[in-house]
């Protein structure tokens, strides 16, 4: 697969639309961004001389409707300019396991104690997110939000069961999930994504 710029944030962090303090900025120029989570670059500048900030442009998705001129502090951020890995998508996971309508991703509870944000949604390709389970094509644009594959998104999920499971719905070949601290067309929750294009792995 082709190799990427993308950028990983290594804590709980925030972009910004400025390059200053979070507090000077109101909240449509803010966003906040949760551990482990990869986004795909159009392009980014270094820190230059007297500066903590990485300038970002970022592929296909919006915050706050912008893509450009985000700003992550240095020190949260690392540029990872490898080649994707795929891993294994939804579809192949569903299909060994025995119900149509869930699929269980089996995490150990002991490890995840009171922690959120424990489970990461990894796109293996260009895809679209939906509000509803349904052809992309019959959704209005506050409907859906192209991401591009390489893309990893934290999930809000339950807690793992008594069996170290975590439930997910699937509904006509998609898979409904929430984000955790993201908004995309003013919405965390209740999205669908087709799942042959997406896996779910534990946050490193």
């Amino acid at each position: 697969m082709a190799s990427l710029n993308r950028v990983l944030f290594t804590q709980d962090t925030i972009l910004k639309q400025e390059p200053v303090q979070s507090g000077q900025l109101p909240s449509t120029k803010q966003q906040n961004i949760p551990l482990g989570t990869l986004l795909v670059l159009k392009s980014y500048e270094i820190p230059a001389a007297h500066s903590e900030y990485y300038k970002l442009s970022l592929e296909d998705i919006q915050f706050k409707g912008f893509s450009s001129n985000w700003y992550a502090f240095g020190k949260h951020a690392k540029i990872i300019p490898d080649e994707i890995t795929p891993v294994t998508n939804i579809q192949a996971i569903a299909t060994k396991q025995q119900a149509k309508n869930t699929v269980n991703i089996i995490v150990d509870r002991q490890s995840v104690g009171n922690k959120q944000g424990f489970l990461k949604l990894v796109f293996n390709a260009d895809t679209i997110i939906k509000r509803q389970p349904v052809d992309s094509k019959v959704l209005n644009d506050q409907s859906k939000q192209a991401i591009p594959g390489g893309t990893e998104l934290i999930l809000f999920t339950d807690k793992p069961d008594n069996n170290n499971i975590v439930k997910f719905t699937l509904q006509d070949n998609h898979l409904k999930f929430n984000l955790k601290d993201i908004e995309f067309k003013g919405f965390s929750k209740d999205w669908f994504v087709f799942t042959q294009h997406v896996g779910i792995q534990r946050v490193d």
